[in-house]
């Protein structure tokens, strides 16, 4: 099989004011921070891929963000109309993780298998252990496909146990002619993997702001570094100009 190729989908750019702790962990106080909020098609792949499953623009605004500091740039078919496919047409969704912002369009793929790790669907599942990110009516209906670690989904795509951000975050790696791109499972931009000069001196790397546990963080964070030749940080903005990868 020949290598992969991603196409990043975004959907919605998002402007936090004064937020990027939310992205950087107690770094970059009172800075704004610009974010896109994306699906990700994997083109090449035995099967009809997408990594994460978007959400609406209604729904962001809904809950709290000012509608001036959000874009909505395109529907999640008109992104894979540009590849002459349809949300019907998708066979697997991998899910990061289960904040409702990566799963909300979920039941948009109808004929999808959705790939989760087992004790993140549990949680999400839990009204009592779910925090404010899972919203347990979004996983209605849909068709999971449960793992457990590690785990080879197929040919030129695989699953790696990262947790930290959420309990059962995966990130997802994608064989392409430039070697392992990898989809971190937790939020996150490129500074979290490449801080400035000043912040690097301290730390090689910045932990997302939203997490669960700061040792797991870190560890699911070296496992990332360790496992790429490229790193697609799952809201980097820079995506939003970019077609392909590699």
């Amino acid at each position: 099989m020949g290598k992969l190729t991603i196409h990043p989908i975004p959907l919605l750019r998002v402007i936090d004011r004064f937020g990027k702790p939310k992205m950087t962990y107690l770094y970059n106080f009172g800075e704004d921070v610009d974010t896109c909020c994306f699906v990700w098609y994997i083109e090449g792949a035995k099967e009809k891929v997408l990594v994460d499953a978007g959400l609406y623009y209604e729904t962001t605004i809904k809950r709290g963000r000012p509608k001036e500091l959000v874009t909505a740039i395109q529907t999640v078919e008109e992104g894979l109309e540009k590849y002459n496919i349809t949300p019907a047409d998708i066979d697997k969704v991998i899910i990061t993780h289960l904040h409702w912002d990566h799963i909300e369009l979920g039941r948009k793929f109808v004929n999808a298998k959705f790939v989760v790790q087992e004790e993140e669907l549990r949680i999400a599942q839990d009204p009592e252990l779910a925090g404010e990110g899972y919203v347990q009516e979004l996983l209605t209906g849909l068709d999971f496909e449960v793992v457990r670690g590690d785990v080879q989904i197929m040919d030129g795509i695989r699953v790696m146990l990262t947790p930290g951000h959420t309990v059962g975050g995966q990130s997802v790696i994608v064989e392409t002619e430039k070697g392992n791109a990898v989809f971190p499972g937790f939020c996150c931009i490129r500074e979290n993997f490449e801080p400035r000069e000043e912040i690097r001196k301290k730390t090689p790397f910045i932990i997302p702001g939203v997490h669960l546990d700061v040792p797991q963080c870190r560890e699911s964070m070296q496992k990332v570094i360790d496992a790429a030749d490229i790193i697609l940080p799952l809201h980097e903005l820079e995506y939003l100009e970019i077609d392909s990868i590699p």
